[in-house]
């Protein structure tokens, strides 16, 4: 197994599209938890006094947001699915997708994260590499 060719393989590749969707479906997902739930906002600022005005707009700006960034994931979504299979574009979009939502979830929502996530992240980064050495192998045989 040639590492440096996966490596230039995943360089050359139009992985960045699947970064761009995993980035705005991640984005979606905490704005969408942000316009269902506000009382992260009326926890933080206790002294001033939030009307039922402000509130429904700031949930309607959330939610008008994460209708946005879901449009733009499927956008990006969709011309990855134009260069790779279902399968693998799947597969890059849920890897990249699992480790963002736990970045973000982490920095923003100060979730936990445990052993079993880290030997799952673990186990999906393993499982990454050995599908794009299956495809490079296959590309091999093909010429």
């Amino acid at each position: 197994m040639d590492i440096y060719r996966v490596i230039k393989k995943i360089y050359n590749s139009n992985i960045s599209n699947s970064l761009i969707s995993s980035i705005c479906g991640t984005l979606a997902s905490a704005f969408f938890k942000k316009a269902s739930d506000i009382s992260i906002l009326k926890q933080n600022y206790h002294l001033i006094n939030i009307t039922w005005i402000i509130e429904f707009l700031l949930r309607l700006i959330y939610f008008f947001l994460f209708i946005i960034f879901n449009l733009l994931m499927i956008k990006y979504y969709v011309i990855l699915m134009k260069h790779y299979s279902a399968f693998l574009a799947t597969i890059f979009n849920f890897s990249f997708n699992f480790f963002l939502t736990a970045i973000f979830g982490v920095l923003f929502f100060h979730e936990q994260r445990n052993a079993y996530w880290i030997l799952g992240g673990g186990f999906i980064i393993i499982g990454l590499i050995l599908i794009m050495t299956d495809s490079i192998n296959k590309e091999k045989k093909n010429e």
